[in-house]
C-alpha cells in the first residue's frame, strides 16, 4: 500500500515513498500499525523499493543482496522466488502478494539509471525495464488523483536536471518542495499512505536519503547528508 514518486532525470533519479505500514493479519484482515516504516531499501550501487506486499519486497532485497549477490539481472528472479515462499505460507490469493512490483536505481561511472521489475498477468515473467528519462513513474493504492493532479503537471512541466542547478542543496530543496505538497494533499483521500515520506537523490556521484515529516507550513529548507554509492 505505498505511494511512490519515481523521477527519472538526464543525470539523476529522486524516489518518495510513504512510511505508512500496513500489516496482513493471520485472518487475512489488513491492520494499521501506529510505528512509521522505511520502504526504501539501500544497496552498494542505490536503492530498492516497492509496491504490493512488505514481507516480499523485504526478502527479495535479502535475497537479491545475500543471494544473488547483487547480480542485476536476477532482480526479477528474486522477486518471484520471495512471492512463491510468501504464498506457501498464505496462499496464493492475496492480491498485495500477487502484484508486488519493484522500482530500483543502478549508478555507474557513466549515469544513474532508474528500472522498474513488474508482470501484468499472473501467467507472465517478471520484467525488467529501464525508465525512459525526463519521466515520471507515480505507484499507488487509490487511482483517484484529483486532488493532486494540478501538483503533478506541474512537477512535470518543472523537471530538471541535477546539471542546472547552482549545486546539491538547491538541487534537492528544489524537488522536495514539490513534492510534499503531493502527498499532504493526497493522504487525506487515500488512508493506505501517510505524508510523512522518505526521499531519496542519486547521481553517478552519490546519494542522499532524507526523511521527510511533512509537517511543515513554510518551505522547507533541507540539511545536506551525503554517501559515497560505493560505501553500503
Amino acid at each position: 500500500m505505498t505511494f511512490i514518486i519515481a523521477i527519472q532525470l538526464n543525470d539523476s533519479i529522486i524516489i518518495a515513498a510513504d512510511t505508512k505500514k500496513v500489516v496482513l493479519d493471520e485472518y487475512g484482515s489488513l491492520q494499521f500499525s501506529p510505528e512509521k516504516v522505511s520502504k526504501l531499501h539501500l544497496w552498494n550501487k542505490g536503492i530498492i523499493t516497492g509496491t504490493g506486499e512488505l514481507n516480499v519486497i523485504t526478502q527479495t532485497v535479502e535475497l537479491f543482496k545475500n543471494i544473488a549477490h547483487s547480480d542485476l539481472n536476477k532482480i526479477p528472479e528474486c522477486l518471484n522466488i520471495s512471492r512463491q515462499l510468501r504464498e506457501l505460507e498464505i496462499g496464493q490469493d492475496n492480491f498485495q502478494v500477487q502484484t508486488t512490483k519493484l522500482l530500483f536505481s543502478n549508478c555507474c561511472t557513466d549515469d544513474t539509471q532508474l528500472y522498474k521489475v513488474e508482470r501484468f498477468e499472473k501467467s507472465q515473467p517478471y520484467i525488467m525495464t529501464a525508465i525512459e528519462p525526463m519521466d515520471i513513474t507515480l505507484w499507488l493504492f487509490d487511482p483517484n488523483i484529483e486532488a493532486i493532479s494540478t501538483d503533478l503537471r506541474s512537477l512535470y512541466q518543472d523537471l530538471k536536471d541535477y546539471s542546472c542547478f547552482a549545486n546539491k542543496v538547491d538541487w534537492i530543496n528544489y524537488y522536495i518542495n514539490r513534492i510534499a505538497p503531493i502527498y499532504k494533499k493526497q493522504s487525506k483521500h487515500d488512508f493506505f499512505m501517510s505524508q510523512s515520506f522518505d526521499i531519496f537523490f542519486q547521481t553517478k556521484n552519490d546519494y542522499i536519503l532524507s526523511h521527510i515529516d511533512n509537517t511543515h507550513i513554510t518551505a522547507l529548507e533541507f540539511s545536506e547528508i551525503t554517501a559515497d554509492c560505493s560505501s553500503t
